[in-house]
């Protein structure tokens, strides 16, 4: 992590938590920060460029209605229903101070928002709650998620909303097209896995795959417990369904692949292209964050399940590991496991190809514990920030220019010198 800078710092007014640091992805591919924390605070966080040309850091908190005076900020997700234009969704669940426990009210805030255009207006959103859904129990992890159907020509995604609670259930919530409202639907039908979680889910991750065929869904509960499904989305069916049980809390599941799929640019020149070897099955890995334990690596889950794994060396014992992000951070085509903690850092993790486990490779302190971490494009420039939410404030950690542009130059190196073997002369 040596080439990322701290680019910029902004303090919150008190702490978050895990769950309270979302992004929002813009129809033109820029990237906003939604950070909120427990005293109602919700702070939009942008870079825009000045007359000269300059980007400069522009915090701005937001007034969101139906947050009460004395409410806490419990979990937010936001999304964007539209590819060509922006048409926000964002989900916020609070919880109303009360000194009798059996009075608690919760409550999960929908708003919404369309812009014709690409400007973005948050203030537009905010002032526009489309549900005040009262909740019967105290919410954890929101999210979300696809609800996939399938027309003869097209795929259907619609976007519905994942929320745990502590009934030990997890309640989805879909819109209604003709009210524009949401309501809870039953999701025995359409996500059969979620049944009977043992005690709260902390965390859960959905990833779909084969052009939305399939997908894998895994959670992990406050007493430690992991599920792992494989789902047929079209007859709704699970094909698999593992699960292992850990001695602490669970604080996050990740579930991603070993390559991305990247497409290649038109300007490559067919003869140079190398052949894609399509797969129907990706290589998927699941990363589980214990809260005391060290994480656990599971490799290859569509084969292999819960089988295959390795622990991440822990750097000290101390700590309470809160949270995981996965990121190319040193640009060699392969990923590392980033993972935050009490102790106030980032422990980075590479994979030793020689022998198929991780190592550490880097550790970046800040001043206070790390809750929650995002590798998200927030400068528009095309290369991704580390953004670190920490009990104080949000820190962004940029790469530094140099170092990009080394990085560049060996890549278009690479693109210039021609394949020997295609331009050989062939009597």
């Amino acid at each position: 992590m040596d080439s990322l800078q701290n680019a910029h710092f902004f303090p919150l007014s008190s702490q978050g938590n895990i769950y309270t640091l979302t992004s929002l992805r813009l129809a033109n591919g820029t990237n906003r920060l939604l950070v909120a924390s427990l005293r109602r605070e919700v702070i939009c966080f942008e870079y825009q460029e000045n007359t000269a040309g300059m980007l400069v850091p522009t915090a701005k908190e937001i007034s969101f209605t139906y947050l009460p005076s004395g409410a806490e900020i419990i979990s937010m997700a936001a999304f964007n229903k539209s590819e060509t234009n922006n048409d926000f969704v964002i989900g916020i669940t609070i919880i109303k101070n009360s000194n009798d426990l059996h009075a608690l009210e919760t409550y999960l805030n929908i708003y919404s928002g369309w812009e014709p255009s690409l400007e973005f207006n948050m203030e537009s959103i905010s002032q526009n709650c489309v549900n005040n859904i009262e909740l019967k129990f105290i919410p954890y992890h929101l999210t979300y998620t696809f609800l996939i159907s399938w027309e003869v020509t097209q795929i259907n995604k619609e976007v519905l909303f994942l929320l745990s609670g502590s009934d030990h259930k997890i309640h989805i919530y879909q819109e209604n097209k003709t009210n524009h409202v949401y309501k809870e639907i039953d999701h025995n039908d359409i996500f059969p896995e979620f049944f009977s979680p043992p005690s709260v889910v902390i965390w859960m991750d959905v990833y779909y795959y084969n052009d939305y065929e399939e997908r894998i869904t895994a959670f992990g509960c406050e007493c430690g417990y992991v599920r792992l499904c494989r789902i047929n989305v079209k007859s709704k069916e699970i094909m698999f369904n593992f699960s292992t049980r850990f001695d602490n809390t669970i604080s996050s599941v990740r579930i991603y692949p070993n390559k991305y799929d990247v497409k290649c640019p038109d300007f490559i020149k067919e003869k140079y292209r190398n052949e894609i070897i399509t797969r129907r099955n990706p290589i998927l890995n699941l990363i589980v964050t214990n809260t005391i334990l060290p994480a656990v690596f599971f490799a290859d889950i569509l084969h292999y399940g819960l089988k295959k794994y390795g622990t991440l060396p822990r750097y000290e014992l101390t700590s309470v590991l809160a949270s995981a992000e996965i990121a190319d951070i040193d640009f060699d085509g392969c990923d590392e496991i980033l993972i935050g903690n009490s102790n106030q850092e980032i422990i980075a993790y590479k994979l030793d190809s020689s022998n198929g486990c991780w190592c550490i490779s880097a550790l970046k302190r800040f001043p206070t514990p790390v809750l929650d971490l995002k590798y998200v494009d927030i400068t528009g420039d095309g290369v991704k920030e580390l953004v670190v939410l920490t009990m104080k404030g949000v820190h962004i950690l940029q790469h530094d220019p140099r170092f990009i542009q080394e990085i560049l130059e060996e890549k278009l190196k690479v693109l210039a010198i021609p394949n020997i073997d295609v331009l050989s002369i062939k009597e």
